[in-house]
């Protein structure tokens, strides 16, 4: 098959939404033809192969950095996206068109999909639909409401990532039944430093991590707040993930007076990632929201034990006691007693962590990738 896949952002792009559409995409090109239309960036090559996949970059305005997308950017996309789709459909000839993020992306999409009658798949990430950290969240504006709507009706099969993106797509915009649950996949890290025993740190230091984009629903405030008033202060905290938050978050942990020890480590390679995690003991999360988390899985293959909030697309698969420790979201005083907890409890935290390290084993990119290959073919024999 030849698939055309459509995402706003696409690495080196974006966060965890463009991460698993570059996972997707890759893991499909082993078999088919893959086709990538997303955003240009500065010195990004407007048309590119990477690992099997074209890439082609089409030019917005106002994107100012990597990690984030302003609102003029995701606006702009769409009349960028479908000028060049309709220069690059008819050449290429998809069998079937994939769009990742109901809103840009789902817009292009639905117009390319219905001039050239090719069957169109829609991928709900879940900040696309809900955001509770914004008040521009879609979810709250009937416009983007409606326009979600109207999207969700010109597509011929909705995935979700999650059963919470699901549920809420139902509820705010009446999705139409039959939406799919299709867990975000991981791809095991080909580096020596995912693999094997944890690195420990003979200095008898608890180490915590936390891995995501420096924008508000991450709750990096609550966790910093929450590391702060730790009883247990023989700790650091490593975050890794770059954002329009970073300045902010400085002056916090300086006001907190935990500068030496927070590390920001900003973006990081792959190989880099899994080696702060190997060198941990502990992943934490104080998100407002997730649609699913691909970070939760990097930290599950890692063998670490899990502290987050309890709301989002996470809960489909960290089930507490088992997998994690989970608190209300904003709950600092509960977020710093579980954190205390972990420190103390070395028994705990290696039950947690073994149960990890096998449960990560379902959501490997191969089991994913297939139920994806599925609709396709089915749309292509209908």
């Amino acid at each position: 098959m030849k698939i055309l896949l459509i995402n706003y952002e696409y690495p080196p792009l974006g966060g965890g939404g463009s991460i698993e559409a570059q996972d997707l995409a890759e893991q499909l090109a082993k078999t088919h033809e893959v086709f990538v239309l997303t955003t240009g960036f500065h010195n990004l090559s407007r048309k590119e192969t990477r690992n099997g996949v074209k890439i082609y970059r089409v030019p917005v305005f106002g994107r100012m950095d990597l990690p984030t997308a302003s609102t003029i950017s995701l606006v702009s996309f769409f009349p960028s996206a479908l000028i060049y789709g309709l220069f690059l459909v008819p050449k290429i000839r998809p069998s079937v068109i994939n769009a990742h993020f109901a809103v840009p992306s789902g817009l292009p999409a639905a117009f390319l999909a219905k001039i050239y009658k090719i069957p169109f798949v829609l991928t709900l990430i879940g900040g696309d639909i809900y955001d509770p950290s914004k008040g521009i969240s879609p979810h709250r504006h009937g416009l983007l409401r409606f326009i979600i709507r109207r999207i969700m009706r010109c597509a011929d099969k909705i995935t979700a990532i999650s059963h919470d993106t699901k549920e809420r797509a139902i509820r705010y915009y009446q999705a139409p039944e039959g939406i799919e649950v299709i867990p975000l996949g991981l791809v095991p890290p080909t580096s020596i430093l995912g693999t094997g025993d944890r690195v420990k740190d003979e200095s008898g230091k608890t180490h915590f991590v936390s891995i995501g984009r420096l924008v508000a629903r991450k709750g990096y405030f609550d966790l910093f707040r929450a590391f702060a008033s730790m009883e247990n202060k023989n700790t650091n905290l490593h975050v890794i993930g770059d954002g329009p938050l970073l300045p902010e978050l400085r002056m916090e942990i300086s006001k907190l007076g935990v500068t030496d020890r927070i590390e920001m480590h900003g973006r990081a390679t792959e190989e880099q990632k899994y080696q702060i995690l190997k060198q941990s003991d502990v992943y934490v999360s104080a998100s407002h929201h997730e649609g699913f988390g691909i970070c939760f899985l990097e930290a599950m293959y890692s063998g670490l034990p899990i502290i987050t909030t309890n709301i989002g697309g996470h809960t489909d698969f960290l089930i507490p006691g088992k997998n994690a420790m989970l608190v209300n979201v904003g709950d600092i005083n509960k977020l710093s007693k579980a954190m205390d907890q972990l420190v103390v409890d070395l028994a705990m935290r290696k039950t947690i962590g073994e149960a990890n390290k096998k449960d990560v084993e379902n959501f490997l990119i191969e089991n994913t990738t297939k139920r994806y290959e599925l609709i396709f073919q089915e749309l292509n024999n209908h």
